[in-house]
């Protein structure tokens, strides 16, 4: 879990505000469960999104939806991808308004979802407060969407969850397990993956996940600012757990600067070598490929 001292820094360091799009939801929400073992590269993984959907249509041509009936900072896209109907939940960390959420889990789609056969989005804006004391998301919206959709050629629901955005992931997981998924549709279905951000999620919220995996990165010798905290966690939920240490070698990340390699798990070139700059790592992929390493082989 993030320290109180980490968030500090971190709210010092995000210069964005929270989008304000649809409805606040901030008390039934109910989480989901479910991660994958990591390990393979990104090269074995990205397809362009063309190859990646066999003639389906173009993300980007699909507008997302909104509101109040989605969720409080939430926007949701049904791909009509016709390689698979798995999901995937995309929570960006503190700072990040709704727009750049949503570029990071278009350009996720497009680099490995696709290709795996990810055909419902959801991309969520970062929390209000570093520590997600508002609990604005509105989650309750989200699980109630997912539950519905749950079915057996869902093969699984992929969330990554960065930064602070694991305090709200993760909130999402233990509604879950407490309440939300009152038939279980979503156990063992979820795989999660922690990127270098803090949470709270419960032993029963990862119990009933596939797996979970907390993901840090490091360049030489400089580790991601939220490195301590993710190996205690894969630690502490060893049972369904596992650690990943991202190699971003070629990051460009000045030595010593822990937050522009924390951004490495969004953007594998962070475009301040000497800290983040989150609006610019979430939104601006050219020539700056997404970080996709996490990803499993398998997601099945």
């Amino acid at each position: 879990m993030i320290t109180s001292a980490a968030l500090v820094a971190l709210s010092a360091s995000f210069a964005c505000g929270g989008d304000s799009t649809g409805a606040s939801d901030a008390s039934a929400d109910a989480p989901l469960a479910d991660a994958g073992n990591a390990g393979d590269s990104a090269d074995a993984l990205a397809e362009s999104s063309a190859d990646a959907t066999q003639g389906g249509p173009d993300i980007d041509s699909i507008e997302w939806s909104t509101g109040a009936s989605i969720g409080f900072g939430v926007a949701f896209k049904d791909t009509l991808n016709p390689l698979g109907d798995s999901a995937f939940i995309a929570y960006g960390g503190y700072g990040v308004d709704l727009i750049p959420a949503e570029l990071w889990a278009t350009a996720l789609y497009r680099a490995t979802l696709a290709s795996r056969g990810v055909r419902y989005v959801w991309a969520v804006q970062g929390p209000a407060q570093a520590d997600y004391s508002g609990k604005e998301i509105g989650n309750s919206k989200i699980a109630a969407a997912l539950i519905p959709l749950v079915s057996p050629s869902m093969h699984f629901v992929a969330i990554a969850a960065h930064s602070s955005g694991a305090f709200v992931g993760e909130e999402l997981l233990n509604q879950l397990a407490s309440g939300a998924d009152p038939t279980n549709a979503t156990n063992k279905l979820i795989v999660y993956f922690g990127l270098d951000g803090g949470g709270d999620a419960t032993k029963a919220a990862i119990d009933r996940l596939r797996s979970a995996t907390f993901v840090t990165s490091h360049d030489g010798a400089t580790h991601s600012a939220n490195y301590d905290a993710m190996v205690t966690l894969a630690a502490d939920f060893s049972e369904n757990a596992t650690f990943f240490d991202n190699d971003a070698t070629s990051s460009g990340c000045d030595p010593g600067a822990d937050w522009c390699v924390h951004m490495t798990l969004i953007n594998t070139r962070p475009h301040d070598p000497t800290t983040l700059d989150v609006l610019a790592d979430y939104s601006d992929f050219a020539g700056r490929p997404v970080c996709t390493t996490y990803f499993p082989s398998s997601l099945h």
